[in-house]
């Protein structure tokens, strides 16, 4: 199920994805390494990635959209981590949740610009084909 074969836009639809493993990949190795309670937390991210995948259809349209709820959610989760009353008693720990939370949340959204530009081609192409 290659994005061309599907009219998904080729290269964009082949780097959202690309992306969006590697980046859920990254969650759970660091989500490993840190081991710091809150990783149920992180894998439910990686949950919503692949269900708003499989109720997208694989879609170009509807990863996008995916990939950038998954970042809003990051961000959110980032947030809610770093004011947590256990998690601002340590110096530094917020500032550390919060950096984490911002770079994975751009790697989300990378993954979605990638998809939007995925749908923005397979449109103009099916456009084309008229």
């Amino acid at each position: 199920m290659t994005g061309s074969s599907q009219g998904n836009g080729g290269w964009g639809y082949r780097a959202g994805v690309a992306v969006a493993v590697v980046t859920s990949f990254l969650t759970v190795w660091t989500t490993i390494v840190r081991d710091d309670g809150n990783g149920m937390s992180f894998f439910l991210l990686i949950l919503a990635a692949m269900t708003g995948a499989f109720a997208a259809w694989f879609r170009p349209a509807g990863m996008a959209r995916t990939m950038l709820g998954v970042a809003v959610m990051q961000a959110l989760l980032a947030l809610a981590i770093a004011t947590a009353p256990v998690v601002a008693r340590v110096p530094g720990e917020s500032s550390k949740a919060l950096l984490f939370g911002g770079v994975f949340a751009a790697l989300w959204l990378v993954s979605a610009a990638c998809f939007r530009a995925a749908a923005v081609t397979a449109r103009t192409g099916s456009a084309d084909r008229r």
